[in-house]
């Protein structure tokens, strides 16, 4: 949002994250922008996220004025409509409820797909295919929309991080009592606009993992089939 208000008429392209500290939720965090460049259909911006005077995380932004060029997209995975797919809530009650993470959390619907026995080539286990929308109506301004989707694109990567040792989506207290993991940069690609208030498919795959650094991506689709955006992270996981 902060590099979007800088550049008014440009929406994102792409942003890079790499995380330096642990920051808090009970502190404001001060955005720092600064602009590396404006061309004739891109910006570039920087902005740091301070805490307390500590640089928490850093970001370069790429911003670029919508207009018509090459287009094309891969069909949206084969995965069980939203209302065929369990509310993430009532998926986890067999592994005794959410945990202490969710507590209080009701500003995304996640609904979970039920999980194919298959593993495709682009990860070494079965993709989760996860439903997920902002709980309340988000208004027309596509920069909000943009801001939102990144936000809920994190919510379920770590699950993924560690799905090829046996963990599900759904299990998500067991996720916190065997797994200690913290992300280490998040990069986003916007391909077109979508709507964050309104159903997406986020389908979680993981390639590879090494030294206890796991890749995870997913691949956002929306309504018509096409894919929106595409999400990448490196998470550093260790076993208690």
């Amino acid at each position: 949002m902060a590099a979007g208000h800088s550049v008014p008429g440009r929406l994102v392209d792409s942003l890079h994250t790499t995380f330096l500290r642990p920051g808090r939720s009970d502190l404001p965090v001060r955005f720092q922008v600064e602009h590396l460049r404006d061309g004739r259909q891109f910006s570039t911006r920087v902005v740091d996220a301070v805490q307390d005077d500590r640089l928490v995380c850093r970001s370069t932004i790429s911003l670029m004025e919508p207009r018509e060029g090459v287009a094309h997209s891969r069909r949206r995975p084969v995965s069980a409509s939203v209302e065929d797919s369990i509310e993430l809530r009532e998926l986890a009650e067999a592994d005794g409820g959410l945990g202490e993470y969710w507590e209080g959390f009701s500003a995304v619907d996640v609904r979970v797909s039920p999980e194919s026995d298959e593993t495709p080539l682009h990860s070494a286990a079965p993709v989760q295919n996860i439903w997920m929308r902002v709980a309340e109506e988000l208004g027309d301004d596509p920069l909000v929309h943009q801001a939102a989707i990144g936000y809920v694109s994190d919510l379920m990567l770590m699950s993924m991080a560690v799905a090829p040792h046996g963990h599900r989506a759904g299990q998500e207290r067991s996720l916190g009592e065997r797994w200690s993991a913290v992300s280490l940069d998040h990069a986003l690609w916007f391909h077109q606009p979508a709507r964050a208030d309104e159903w997406l498919l986020f389908e979680h795959a993981t390639p590879t993992a090494h030294a206890g650094r796991s890749l995870v991506e997913a691949a956002v689709f929306g309504e018509p089939e096409s894919q929106v955006c595409h999400v990448v992270q490196e998470a550093l996981v260790r076993e208690n």
